[in-house]
């Protein structure tokens, strides 16, 4: 009999579960259309020219199963998918199924399907994912840029020059993240003057333009007033800061400082309000990634002293990076300086133990010992482990134990 109660109460809690769920994804997640069939739908997406949204799914499959209990119900997918998809959901092994998973290959499961009103896919997903991984597929979805882009690409190669439809192709390709080389030469090549001059071509040349060796940045330099006054002063510099950021970084993969030397020049020939904290910046980045430690040491000391003195990230950074490459007495009691400057403005683990470690590369044991007692009660509060501050108090204790 208590059997008999048990199967019963079990029972009828699995069955409420079911409500639960179907209540809870009804208020917040995808509402699936369930009473039609599989035309009936296609007719209702052509008629809302939305497309159709198919889960298709198995009764054995894992990851169907918990995709339905986590992404389907989730606010965010439900709000999206409700206002742009006919929401469907197909046993691939009942009734339509077979039919449906014949007719587009399925083999897989879950499947997620994305067909226009005519049956047409746009989208497809294979695998188990994430409420956030589903919402980004589903945008994807009704992204038009790839069919627009393959429209645009069939004029371009029928012969089409004409150079606002190459504005618009070439903004198109670098929306979907393809190369616009060598389309943005023979675009530039196309430029009147008059062309030069209008908003629609300033704001493509500037967005396009990224790379110092790009070759729309000569129109950006020479016509920087102009361009300043559509995109507007601000936002200039930082492309010209970005652009010269990124040729200081590969400079010395290059091994190209003459790429390093255009970078400082097009810093400094902007004359924007902030050029010489950035050259000084792009100095110290380079000669670090060099590993030229004499001029890193000139660049950063010039930096920090006009810059960074209440920059506590910045002070440790140095501080650790002399402690690894510079054997200086004066240059290591100098980044000592701006170690405990650091832990004094934000006395965290990383900072105590940056300290600790240049005292103890100066031979000050007892100093060393003491921050690193500092460094690991700070571990102890920030809930992290302090190996590197036990390795180094190890360290130190051999170091006492010798004098």
């Amino acid at each position: 009999m208590n059997i008999m109660k048990n199967y019963i109460l079990i029972s009828c809690l699995f069955v409420l579960s079911i409500v639960n769920c179907q209540l809870s994804t009804a208020a917040g997640g995808i509402e699936f259309t369930h009473d039609k069939k599989f035309r009936e739908i296609l007719a209702l997406a052509k008629a809302q020219n939305k497309l159709v949204f198919i889960d298709c799914f198995t009764s054995w499959c894992g990851p169907c199963k918990r995709l339905a209990a986590t992404a389907f119900p989730d606010a965010s997918v439900g709000e999206f998918f409700n206002a742009n998809f006919i929401n469907a959901s197909f046993d691939m092994e009942k009734e339509e199924g077979p039919s449906i998973a014949s007719k587009y290959g399925i083999r897989a499961y879950p499947t997620l399907l994305w067909i226009d009103g005519d049956g047409n896919v746009k989208h497809k997903m294979v695998g188990g994912m994430d409420a956030a991984a589903l919402l980004e597929q589903g945008k994807k979805a009704i992204d038009p840029t790839p069919e627009i882009l393959n429209g645009m690409r069939k004029k371009y190669e029928d012969g089409n020059r004409d150079v606002d439809f190459l504005a618009d192709y070439l903004n198109t390709l670098d929306k979907s993240g393809e190369k616009v080389e060598p389309v943005f030469t023979e675009y530039l090549g196309k430029l009147t003057p008059a062309n030069q001059g209008d908003k629609k071509h300033i704001q493509t040349v500037f967005n396009l333009t990224n790379d110092i060796k790009s070759p729309g940045l000569s129109y950006l330099t020479k016509n920087r007033d102009q361009y300043k006054s559509v995109v507007g002063t601000d936002a200039f510099d930082k492309k010209i800061n970005q652009i010269a950021a990124k040729a200081e970084e590969e400079a010395p993969k290059a091994d190209n400082k003459a790429m390093f030397e255009q970078a400082i020049e097009l810093v400094k020939s902007n004359k924007g309000r902030d050029k010489d904290e950035e050259i000084l910046q792009l100095s110290m980045d380079y000669y670090m990634r060099m590993g030229d430690w004499e001029n890193y040491d000139t660049y950063t000391s010039k930096y920090i002293k006009k810059y960074g003195a209440k920059n506590a990230a910045l002070l440790n950074d140095a501080a650790w990076n002399y402690f690894i490459n510079i054997i200086n007495p004066d240059k290591l009691k100098k980044a000592t300086t701006w170690a405990f400057t650091a832990l004094n403005m934000d006395n965290k683990y990383t900072y105590n133990l940056t300290y600790a470690y240049l005292l103890y590369k100066q031979n000050n044991y007892k100093e060393a010992e003491r921050a690193c007692d500092y460094a690991i009660i700070r571990a102890k509060a920030e809930n992290v482990e302090p190996t590197s501050a036990n390795s180094l108090k190890d360290s130190i204790a051999k170091s006492l134990a010798k004098q």
